[in-house]
């Protein structure tokens, strides 16, 4: 008999547990704008760690969780840096490194990284009680890497060469970044994410032999281009973490 009511009170637990997070989890239609914050755990391409993202995202909620839709930004951008400058063409002096002066070569090459992306959340989402849920899904979007470049390079005293250059290049792809977290509802109209995220695009640099020969038309540089010039491609997968907060409607 005591273990036919120790039987019994694990059922009613069962029982008790199961109508918590049924009444936990919100059934039917309902829509929210989202606002996060992420940090990356790592720093690549000289973009900053930290990154923006916002969304208008469409919920429905069933018995055995919620189903997302969110139609979203999300701007990651970069700090102006100085670039090294590369070995110099075949048969021609080094670039002087140091900024330009009429009276004594020097060269520059500055640079500024930025990538956007709008896109679209898909996730689901399940009550663990009242308050908190966990989630997982796919943020797939056209991630656009911009590379701005502006280049004045040149031997001593610019003695056989001075090259200028520059180029606002992008690069798009679509990409599938998934993340997993979890949310706290704060009261009805409002509620709390925290995620991780492996955030996916591609990267790209420009670079330059100095003392190239000129070639006009060059796809690269709006004011003329050199033999030789060209982007190199990455690929990136970047772990960030996002705090968020859900405006609900």
């Amino acid at each position: 008999m005591l273990r036919g009511i120790h039987n019994m009170g694990r059922i009613a637990a069962i029982v008790v547990l199961g109508s918590s997070l049924m009444h936990a989890q919100e059934k039917g239609l309902g829509f929210d704008f989202k606002l996060r914050v992420a940090n990356g755990l790592s720093t690549n391409d000289h973009l900053n760690a930290s990154a923006l993202g916002l969304g208008l995202n469409t919920r429905f909620g069933f018995d055995w969780g919620t189903l997302n839709a969110e139609l979203g930004y999300y701007y990651k951008p970069g700090r102006q840096y100085l670039a090294t400058i590369e070995a110099p063409a075949a048969g021609m002096p080094a670039a002087v490194a140091g900024w330009p002066s009429p009276n004594a070569g020097g060269s520059v090459d500055s640079r500024k990284n930025s990538l956007n992306q709008v896109n679209a959340r898909f996730s689901y989402e399940m009550a663990i009680d009242k308050t908190w849920s966990w989630q997982a899904g796919l943020q797939i979007g056209n991630a656009k890497f911009r590379h701005e470049y502006i280049g004045d390079v040149g031997d001593l005293r610019w003695a056989t060469y001075e090259d200028t250059y520059n180029g606002t290049p992008t690069k798009s792809v679509l990409t599938f970044s998934p993340f997993v977290g979890v949310s706290y509802q704060i009261n009805p109209d409002s509620a709390f994410e925290l995620n991780l995220m492996s955030l996916s695009y591609t990267a790209i640099d420009f670079h330059h032999a100095p003392g190239s020969a000129p070639v006009s038309g060059d796809p690269f540089s709006p004011v003329g281009g050199y033999v030789g010039d060209h982007l190199t491609e990455t690929k990136r997968n970047t772990l960030h973490i996002e705090i968020g907060y859900t405006f609900r409607f």
